[in-house]
């Protein structure tokens, strides 16, 4: 195969990759959320009253993840956008999670289809308009995979699974290392304080019990790799204290060259959500082995040299 041809060919995989970033390969980065969970370690540099803003300011979001994390539930919806190459995918949607992310709805719009995903741990399950009949299906609506597949192909099996939702990502915050405040901005009509955040990527460690730490370290390496970076921007919005909106900007290196993706999420209605019902077993194909082999296989692709 040509030097050309290879590039065209990696281009395909990743533009067919990215919806899933947000949808099926977005519960590997749950995994990797999930490492930092449980906050706390780490030094927050600064002196005087510049270090001592940092630590109020890192005080206030730290407290805010938690909060939001206790509550019976919530909706959201999410807007994340990939470029690559010259090309943008927009991807849009929204749904509601239960019991710590454990359970919940989503349904979002890639490439002109919509993306059905119920998530009942231990599994998610995801409906792709077309997939019917292909033999990955075998001719079944649904397709399920343990989350666990995604925080094993991290290397952090015994960290267990996430997924693409809030929830997780509300650990990034969690590995701040300067948080800065921007000012009081309104979020769906709710008077919230924006905060802009660095994530230290070598805080994963610090930041989980003494048994998950190797597992961090390793993930965190990886999204070193992946990003080229040591750290990760991030900004939070906070009203009453929890989480009204999140966002975050980061790259992967691949080749076809500077993967970009920006995600932003809002978070309101919170109170006990719907009860989920996961799609009969009937209507369903497991596909976790072919997908932990195509994640590895993706995984191989990217990085930073």
């Amino acid at each position: 195969m040509s030097k050309r041809a290879g590039n065209a060919s990696a281009m395909r995989d990743n533009r067919r990759m990215s919806p899933l970033v947000r949808v099926l390969v977005g519960v590997a980065a749950g995994a990797l959320l999930a490492a930092v969970g449980c906050g706390g370690g780490g030094e927050h540099g600064g002196a005087g009253a510049a270090g001592a803003a940092n630590a109020s300011y890192l005080a206030a979001v730290t407290r805010a993840t938690y909060a939001t994390d206790q509550v019976p539930g919530y909706k959201f919806s999410l807007t994340a956008t990939t470029q690559i190459a010259g090309k943008s995918i927009e991807v849009t949607g929204g749904g509601s999670l239960s019991e710590r992310g454990s359970e919940g709805t989503a349904s979002v719009q890639a490439a002109g289809k919509t993306i059905d995903e119920v998530i009942a741990k231990p599994y998610i399950y995801v409906r792709v308009p077309g997939a019917t009949g292909t033999r990955l299906t075998h001719s079944k609506p649904w397709m399920r995979a343990d989350l666990s597949t995604y925080s094993q192909s991290l290397g952090g099996g015994s960290l267990g699974g996430g997924s693409a939702n809030p929830s997780e990502v509300l650990g990034y915050l969690r590995s701040a290392g300067t948080v800065t405040r921007i000012g009081d901005q309104q979020v769906r009509g709710v008077s919230s304080t924006h905060y802009h955040a660095l994530i230290d990527l070598h805080r994963f460690s610090s930041a989980v019990p003494a048994g998950q730490r190797a597992a961090a370290r390793r993930q965190g390496r990886l999204l070193e790799r992946l990003t080229g970076a040591k750290t990760l921007p991030a900004d939070v919005w906070i009203g009453a204290g929890r989480v009204d909106r999140i966002a975050l900007a980061f790259s992967l290196c691949t080749p076809a060259g500077r993967l970009h993706e920006t995600l932003s999420m809002d978070l309101y209605d919170y109170g006990r959500q719907p009860v989920v019902t996961p799609p009969p077993a009937s209507q369903v194909t497991d596909i976790a082995a072919k997908l932990k082999s195509e994640f590895a296989k993706a995984l191989a692709q990217l990085g930073c040299h």
